[in-house]
């Protein structure tokens, strides 16, 4: 295989140069550099073998050639510029055109330099196997192996018209004899070694370059079917999970059918259970009393997890978010705390608030987030034995931070990553509630755009629990 496919790995939509191209851009910038390179170099040269070594041969016509140089490079270098503002899209045969007139150039100026500067006399003839070394970078074998013969052809061209007189020969006095280019064995041997030098350069480099865009080659095609299959295995995950989020939906809706029809009953239950606790049916021995009251007991339990359950699918479907409106964090703060502040004080826990006076206000939902503060001072004060649950309101750049810290028995660490999930209960505590307040909470605060995370033990108390959310603030709002 000689060349890659042409056609660009990526379509011009997505704006991708191939590899290949990317690599004969690159080829192109590094010929425009050196050819930049080389003409100080060549006046340098002249400059030293006739002032340093006293070698007599003319100079300006080699400044001439370096202006000459100097002018097509430029032209090229337009050339080039213009090639690279096309952007994405197959030039790697325009690329390639004019990478060949770049070689073709240098040979014929470097042929015309020859002849200035000594002809066979001038060992710099061998730097022709340079220009076919780069060109076997990024052309053909064929292309090539075409440049190497138009090389020599130029040379040999050359040594024989200034053998035949037809050249006037220009001779590196004080570096080689004046008859030196009639001798026929010197110039047999000379383009013997040139030929053998540019050929057998051009078999070793096209050979190497080729087995790399091979290789190439293969890597491209191998990145193009995996991202095919990629794209095949997420287009198959999305249906998947499309599928899963059907099936979720209607499990929610499912439950809150299920929970709803179990509430209005169990709420009958509760009612004739209160009316027979307050001796309204007759008097009660108190082992009938203890028994209803423990049924009574039961029944809330089950009525508080049936709220839960009806509360998942309405967070999940935004239901519960339709009454957004700007309200005031202080105020659902204070109201959570009037419901909990008779449990604290049973308990011996002191309720400690740090909210700041200006407070802005931010767009939420007021009955939710009363319902996030109460889990979270409720849990608090459930497992703190002793001690104080803060309740702390900073305000940040862009949102409201809450933290309710206790001074608790805490949360193992191993545990930490599933506190927030369905009916999760810690191993060190005695089973209590639904286990759906946390994830309820979750769910909440990240329905108004915001985040919530626990730290156990709380680093400051080396002790307890530190649940934090973020609500974000309302923009401009006032403050209150």
């Amino acid at each position: 295989m000689e060349t890659l496919n042409d056609s660009p790995i990526t379509t011009e939509a997505e704006h991708e140069r191939s590899p290949q191209e990317a690599a004969l851009r690159i080829w192109l910038k590094v010929l425009i550099t050196t050819r930049w390179t080389a003409i100080p170099v060549v006046i340098i040269a002249s400059l030293v073998a006739t002032r340093v070594f006293n070698i007599a041969f003319p100079t300006a016509p080699v400044y001439y050639i370096c202006v000459f140089i100097a002018l097509y490079n430029l032209a090229l270098l337009l050339q080039a510029r213009r090639i690279e503002a096309r952007g994405a899209g197959s030039l790697v045969r325009t690329i390639r055109f004019y990478g060949s007139i770049h070689i073709v150039l240098d040979l014929v100026t470097l042929t015309v330099l020859l002849h200035f500067t000594g002809g066979i006399e001038n060992p710099f003839i061998f730097y022709f196997v340079l220009h076919i070394i780069g060109a076997s970078i990024a052309l053909s074998r064929k292309e090539v192996y075409l440049l190497a013969s138009t090389a020599l052809f130029m040379v040999s061209l050359l040594v024989g018209l200034e053998y035949a007189g037809v050249l006037p020969h220009v001779n590196l006095v004080g570096f080689a004899p004046p008859l030196l280019y009639q001798q026929v064995s010197h110039i047999l041997a000379v383009l013997v070694v040139l030929a053998t030098a540019l050929y057998i350069s051009t078999y070793m480099a096209t050979s190497v370059a080729m087995e790399l865009r091979r290789r190439q080659q293969e890597v491209i095609e191998l990145r193009e079917r995996l991202l095919h299959e990629r794209t095949g295995q997420l287009e198959k995950a999305s249906i998947e999970i499309a599928k899963l989020e059907e099936e979720k939906q209607r499990f929610l809706h499912f439950l809150g059918i299920a929970a709803h029809d179990l509430k209005a009953p169990l709420t009958a239950i509760q009612g004739f259970l209160w009316i027979m606790l307050g001796g309204y049916s007759g008097e009660l021995s108190d082992k009938q009393k203890n028994m209803l009251e423990r049924s009574s007991r039961r029944i809330t339990e089950l009525l508080n997890l049936i709220s839960d359950l009806l509360d998942i699918p309405r967070i999940e479907t935004g239901q519960t978010m339709q009454d957004i409106k700007e309200i005031s964090l202080r105020e659902v703060v204070r109201r959570s705390l009037d419901d909990l502040r008779n449990t604290a004080k049973e308990k011996g826990i002191k309720l400690k608030v740090e909210i700041p006076q200006n407070l802005p206000r931010i767009q939420g939902s007021s009955p939710r987030l009363q319902q996030v503060i109460t889990n979270l001072v409720s849990n608090a004060i459930s497992y703190t034995p002793e001690g104080t649950v803060t309740i702390r309101i900073t305000e940040k750049a862009k949102e409201l931070q809450v933290e309710v810290i206790d001074t608790g028995i805490g949360i193992p660490p191993d545990e930490l990553p599933q506190v927030f999930d369905d009916f999760f209960r810690a191993s060190n505590v005695e089973a209590r509630g639904t286990g759906l307040g946390l994830s309820i909470s979750r769910r909440i605060v990240e329905a108004h755009g915001g985040r919530i995370w626990v730290e156990s033990p709380y680093p400051e108390n080396n002790r307890g629990s530190k649940f934090t959310c973020t609500l974000p603030k309302k923009n401009k709002g006032k403050k209150k």
